[in-house]
């Protein structure tokens, strides 16, 4: 697996978790995304900039599914959580978008998507 985290200290903090919970369900970490089976973008959404750098990284990163060893490819954070499902749309190679109160339940929506389950947790989904 390979992690990208943008933004903010809480995102190093959360992607930190992330890798921990995943090591325990036997996957190993990878400096390198084309190497990965799983890439994980851990995105930011609070100011323009950020916004940009995060989308920037899923296309950038996105490509490994077609062109390297990526089965998955997992979107977490607050861009994440704040338009999964515009990023659903516009990202079709996303297996997984998850807000930043969801990843710790990373692994089973890993096991699940391996599977061929696709997740996408959407946030206040009682408002719509």
């Amino acid at each position: 697996m390979y992690i990208e985290s943008l933004g903010c200290p809480k995102n190093l903090i959360d992607a930190e978790i992330m890798n921990g919970l995943l090591n325990q369900h036997q996957f190993q970490k990878t400096p390198y995304p084309h190497d990965a089976d799983i890439i994980i973008v851990n995105t930011c959404g609070f100011i323009e900039d950020a916004k940009k750098e995060s989308i920037d990284a899923m296309i950038e990163l996105s490509q490994w599914k077609e062109l390297g060893n990526c089965k998955l490819f997992v979107v977490t954070g607050c861009l994440a959580e704040r338009y999964a499902e515009q990023l659903a749309v516009e990202m079709p190679e996303a297996d997984i978008i998850i807000g930043t109160g969801d990843f710790p339940k990373i692994t089973e929506y890993i096991h699940k998507a391996f599977k061929g389950e696709k997740i996408i947790e959407e946030r206040n989904k009682e408002q719509k």
